[in-house]
């Protein structure tokens, strides 16, 4: 419908209704119905022209090739790039909906034959070709049960679906080397799994790490690393079948996906290609440098037929081609009952969680300008029944390498919960610190899992810190920042561990969420014989306080360390010299017993405890 035909079509509605047998006042209540009506009907013409979306009427579909188009607004020529009269008369095909989306526009054909209603997205093409991504609904409209007329109401929606399509490919993938990551590569191997079980035919999972990826980033800084990590994934994808995946799953970590392998021999052959192409050296700015990787396999439905078991086991398999330096293996049996030194406390661990062997220890953090304690780190120990205690060290890497650091992460925040809620019931209003790993941050579930332990022992989030290291951090420093962002939304307080031997830069730690850094130990110790360690630790106390947090020294043997701490005015201290990690029972006594106890009042500097 034309401009012209629309403006007629209001002025003959001012008097369609009037009659010439009406009474003088019912002609003048008619006629100014008639005037409010061509009002209304004059303004809703204005904002159909002008309107932002495509409007187009139709005629009814009185031919085989369906209705015609008898008005567009502005809005739809714009959209297409035509003028109004190149269009009127013309048939749906004007919507440009292209020759591989056919389906769809028969599909609308159907619905107008039928006098239906028609809602679809598909691609259309404009006058001068370019495509864009179309949101389509065709009315019917109807007077008196008879069709009268269509209304079609278009949308330029690419911007939205490109939108939407970005943030699906950030969550599937990788952010520095767009590889996928660790949830497509799971869902990937699951699918790849199912066909598996039903064709009768095999999967190979190859879980890779590079063996001197730290020494890079230690030595060049993490630019380099970066650099190496992106190079790194572009010879995986080269060494791989179209129908293989490779992936990031954090760090230095990667993983390869190979279904319906012909046999082993082909699984050996791709872990051998793989393994070759890193040895030739990289180049990174000028450098060269050399990397070497180790490779763990484990097969469906050989090792494991699910996607979890036979990652981990995978995991297990990879830590034995490390320590033997095999370049890649398979997974074998015996490889889950060995450690570093004897494998078998793989298999011990799962029974002592059962068997609740782990207990917490709680190591005193003094605060230099009171004097008080109100603060402790969580240490777990192992009550192993043959070895004895054992210290963090001799079970940690092995629950990280094969996937038991989780429950046993869960485990602690539990029991420790549990003990801050019984101190708070005694009037002991004990700070909690407790670390979690770099296996524990990539976990999509850990805010969730710490709030909902919080509410269950009735703990306020402000006696919570996390302690986490900057290398768990510098692994994937978009999704830590995220997780951190949540755990702070939560009220819980966030702290840097380790601070000095890792490889963050000062951008991100300006960016963090955290309200202390610690120093780490190797730094502490040696200060008042090093000067180097003394003017380290100095500068990340000033640092860290013209970014408005906390410093926290480890470390502290004895009384010169901590005087020279408080002197260079670090806010908190923990070590030897003050108090080692204790049980639960004897924290208390000594809280009631050390001058440096929950109920004295600030005395400064003391030299005695």
């Amino acid at each position: 419908m034309s401009e012209e035909k629309w403006s007629e079509t209001v002025a003959s509605l001012g008097s369609a209704s009037l009659s010439d047998t009406d009474s003088p006042e019912i002609l003048r209540r008619k006629l100014g119905e008639s005037r409010l009506l061509a009002e209304q009907l004059s303004f809703l013409g204005s904002a159909v022209r002008v309107a932002g979306q495509g409007i187009a009427i139709l005629t009814p579909a009185v031919e085989t090739i369906g209705p015609r188009i008898a008005f567009v607004n502005d809005g739809f020529c714009s959209m297409y790039g035509v003028r109004r009269e190149e269009v009127i008369g013309q048939t749906p095909v004007i919507f440009g909906i292209v020759d591989r989306h056919q389906a769809i526009f028969e599909d609308l054909l159907d619905h107008v034959f039928d006098n239906e209603t028609f809602e679809a997205e598909a691609t259309a093409k404009r006058k001068d070709g370019t495509e864009f991504e179309l949101d389509l609904q065709l009315i019917p409209v109807e007077d008196g049960g008879e069709l009268t007329h269509w209304v079609a109401f278009l949308r330029d929606i690419s911007e939205a679906k490109n939108q939407v399509q970005l943030l699906r490919h950030q969550a599937m993938h990788d952010g520095l080397t767009s590889l996928p990551n660790r949830v497509m590569l799971l869902d990937r191997f699951e699918k790849a799994i199912e066909k598996a079980r039903q064709s009768n035919s095999m999967v190979a999972l190859l879980l890779m790490d590079l063996d001197r990826f730290k020494e890079v980033n230690d030595t060049f800084g993490h630019h380099f690393g970066d650099i190496l990590l992106k190079q790194v994934a572009f010879r995986l994808q080269n060494q791989v079948r179209l129908e293989d995946t490779v992936a990031r799953l954090g760090g230095d970590e990667f993983a390869v996906v190979v279904p319906d392998p012909a046999d082993t021999d082909t699984v050996a052959a791709a872990a051998r290609r793989i393994l070759n192409s890193l040895e030739q050296p990289f180049v990174i700015e000028a450098q060269v440098l050399e990397v070497g990787a180790s490779i763990g396999v484990a097969l469906y439905p050989v090792h494991g037929t699910d996607a979890r078991t036979l990652l981990r086991r995978a995991d297990v398999a990879m830590y034995a081609a490390k320590q033997g330096q095999l370049g890649y293996t398979f997974h074998r049996d015996e490889y889950d009952s060995r450690t570093p030194d004897d494998l078998s406390l793989v298999v011990e661990m799962r029974a002592a969680l059962e068997r609740d062997e782990f207990e917490l220890y709680y190591q005193p953090k003094l605060h230099l300008r009171s004097g008080l304690v109100t603060r402790v780190e969580v240490l777990v120990r192992w009550n192993h029944p043959q070895r004895g205690l054992l210290a963090p060290g001799a079970f940690i890497p092995i629950a990280e390498r094969t996937g038991l650091i989780k429950p046993l992460t869960d485990w602690i925040f539990n029991r420790a919960l549990q003990q801050c809620r019984a101190w708070q019931d005694a009037h002991v209003p004990i700070h909690m610190a407790i670390n979690i790993s770099a296996k524990s941050l990539q976990e999509q579930t850990i805010a969730a899992k710490i709030h909902s332990l919080l509410t269950k022992w009735d703990v306020d989030p402000r006696f919570l810190k996390i302690e986490i290291t900057e290398s768990s951090i510098m692994a994937d420093p978009a999704h830590a920042l995220a997780v951190m962002s949540l755990l702070q939304s939560l009220g819980i307080r966030l702290s840097i561990d380790d601070f000095g031997t890792g490889y963050s830069s000062l951008t991100h730690l300006r960016e963090l969420p955290v309200d202390e850094i610690k120093v780490d130990k190797s730094f502490v110790t040696r200060m008042t014989a090093n000067p180097a360690d003394a003017a380290i630790v100095r500068t990340v106390i000033d640092l860290a306080h013209n970014l408005d947090k906390q410093v926290c020294a480890e470390g502290v043997e004895d009384e010169v360390t901590w005087r020279a701490l408080g002197e260079m005015g670090c806010d908190l201290a923990q070590g030897y010299w003050i108090s080692r990690p204790v049980p639960a029972d004897k924290l208390l006594t000594w809280l009631t017993e050390s001058s440096w106890g929950l109920n004295l009042s600030g005395a400064g500097y003391r030299a005695g405890r």
